[in-house]
């Protein structure tokens, strides 16, 4: 009996979700040996080993050979490489979404900046206004107290504190 030979499964869970398998495998090191030449594995997938307590193990492929000549005691086989592979990662969702005419919206995350631009816009129209310049220099103050408020700053962090000057 070769020391090669596969005596576990692997599933292997493509980019798109769809889990494959399960084929005989063998987990040698930083190698991964699938003894079935009609696997489905490609470098991005990843590899899935149940382990002993009911979780699986993730070995993320970064190379995935087919070798048509058999080693010892094994037939045509891919030898894949791989990186081990942490929780799976859920696709975010794309949203498609217009607004018109609108000056402060936030949608989705990693917003801060668009934020930051909104006050900048707002500062601008203040300064642009018809409004006497004590009402300007009011407003802008509220403004500038707003963004340094904790819970604000919290929040949005720091980008948006240097938009009122």
């Amino acid at each position: 009996m070769s020391i090669l030979k596969p005596n576990e499964e692997a599933r292997v869970e493509r980019r798109d979700g769809q889990v494959v398998g399960p084929y005989k495998a063998k987990f040698a090191g930083s190698t991964i040996i699938i003894a079935d030449q009609m696997a489905d594995v490609e470098a991005g997938d990843t590899v899935l080993r149940r382990l002993p307590n009911g979780k699986d193990e993730r070995s993320v492929v970064t190379e995935a050979t087919f070798f048509d000549q058999g080693i010892t005691g094994i037939g045509a086989h891919y030898q894949v490489k791989f990186r081990k592979g942490g929780e799976s990662t859920a696709q975010r969702p794309s949203h498609n979404i217009t607004i018109s005419g609108a000056q402060s919206i936030q949608i989705g995350d990693y917003n801060v900046q668009n934020i930051a631009n909104s006050f900048d816009t707002l500062v601008k129209m203040i300064e642009s206004s018809n409004a006497p310049p004590q009402e300007k220099e009011e407003a802008k103050s509220l403004i500038s107290q707003l963004l340094q408020h904790p819970a604000v700053v919290a929040i949005i962090g720091g980008l948006a504190g240097g938009t009122v000057g």
